[in-house]
């Protein structure tokens, strides 16, 4: 099977949109795919409300919300889908793993097993 691996660093709404898009893309292509949540991009697997303000107009006028697309990549991915937290940069923030949704999260992880991950993904994303 083919795998993509997506790398979200970013915390702005836009890019986990475009990062759960091409994951849903793939996961119907039959492709596995690896998300790898590090510094900024860690703030969308923390539990709470997030802010949306920066996407509104768009979801007003009818894009899907990229939380629900997170929430169902990882409920309708089953074995395909991997979500990972970054364990490096949550030391250096000195965030506590308890912080982070345990129901977007399938594994906690340093860099070097993304890349042990994705050493033979076809590709890999970076938002």
């Amino acid at each position: 099977m083919e795998k993509i691996g997506i790398i979200v660093d970013s915390d702005s709404p836009k890019s986990l949109a475009m990062a759960m898009n091409l994951g849903h893309t793939a996961l119907a292509s039959e492709t596995d795919v690896l998300v790898y949540f590090t510094f900024d991009g860690l703030t969308h697997l923390l539990e709470g409300e997030k802010d949306r303000s920066e996407i509104q107009p768009l979801l007003d006028e009818g894009m899907p919300d990229p939380y629900d697309l997170l929430e169902a990549l990882v409920a309708d991915g089953g074995e395909g889908v991997t979500t990972v937290a970054c364990t490096t940069t949550l030391d250096m923030l000195a965030w506590d793993q308890e912080a982070i949704d345990d129901s977007l999260t399938t594994k906690f992880a340093g860099a070097a097993t993304f890349l042990e991950e994705v050493e033979d993904a076809d590709q890999v994303f970076s938002f």
